[in-house]
């Protein structure tokens, strides 16, 4: 069962955003969520945009997901800013949204960018890509790569995983060692990160997950990316904020630098002020 029970999915109806629908199955089966639908327009207003809506709501029937809505009238304005106004105001506690291209600093959604929305929101964001060369979408849930420097921001995506555990097929925690001042204190860092980590393996597989986990050092970001890469991993989950590897999404962090760059569909989860 998934503890979303209203979702925002936001779409221009590009290539990659076709596969939202898909990622909203994996990420909420409970076919009684609720979901809104929306599509941000700039001054090319298409007039054809709430016929394609529509589409796009009868593909979510037909999938059996009965409570659907759709934001009509169409908004016109900053894009980022009316997603994130509408996920407030409908107390939506999930937003899907597409990126186009690796990373997502490129231009999406008519103008603006996925990234300024990761800014603001205060809820999970989902953003969605496709980075196999093919054009096809891996199973969402097939392999999950969660990166954890031990703060209880990072520890969040357990929630994540025990919510879906009888969808998801393989989990993948990394802790990366950015500095250490003497090989004794990377020896000691080293033993105490395969501890927590194991621990946390073992509380995986208590869900009946396949888990396991990396230990790196090196640039984190830089890691991560080379990391999802070589896995092929279907999804990232991390938290916006948290002490070192995942501190907030300011110019110059980790989880900034890695998100910018990864193609591989990512989940952010809010910190727990933001939470609150």
């Amino acid at each position: 069962m998934n503890s979303h029970t209203k979702v925002l999915l936001a779409t221009d109806f590009s290539e990659s955003a076709e596969t939202l629908t898909d990622c909203l199955f994996a990420l909420c089966p409970n076919i009684e969520t609720e979901i809104l639908l929306v599509h941000i327009v700039d001054e090319d207003n298409d007039a054809n945009v709430p016929n394609k809506l529509k589409a796009v709501a009868a593909k979510l029937h037909k999938a059996c997901y009965t409570n659907v809505s759709l934001s009509l009238p169409l908004l016109e304005g900053e894009v980022f800013q009316q997603i994130h106004e509408l996920a407030l105001s409908n107390n939506c506690d999930l937003v899907l949204v597409a990126s186009h291209g690796k990373g997502f600093l490129r231009t999406t959604f008519m103008g603006s960018t996925t990234f300024d929305l990761a800014r603001l929101s205060t809820y999970p964001l989902f953003i969605g890509s496709i980075h196999n060369e093919d054009g096809t979408q891996d199973p969402l849930l097939s392999k999950i790569l969660i990166p954890t420097d031990f703060s209880k921001e990072s520890l969040l995506a357990l929630n994540f995983i025990r919510n879906l555990r009888e969808h998801i097929e393989e989990v993948v925690f990394v802790h990366v060692i950015e500095r250490s001042r003497s090989s004794e204190e990377l020896e000691n860092k080293i033993s105490l990160a395969k501890q927590k980590l194991s621990e946390l393996v073992e509380e995986v597989k208590i869900f009946g997950v396949k888990s396991s986990y990396i230990i790196e050092k090196g640039s984190a970001s830089k890691k991560l990316r080379k990391i999802s890469e070589e896995l092929n991993v279907s999804l990232v989950v991390m938290a916006k904020t948290g002490g070192g590897l995942i501190k907030g999404l300011p110019l110059g962090s980790t989880s900034q630098n890695f998100a910018l760059n990864t193609d591989r569909p990512l989940l952010l989860l809010p910190s727990m002020e933001e939470d609150d």
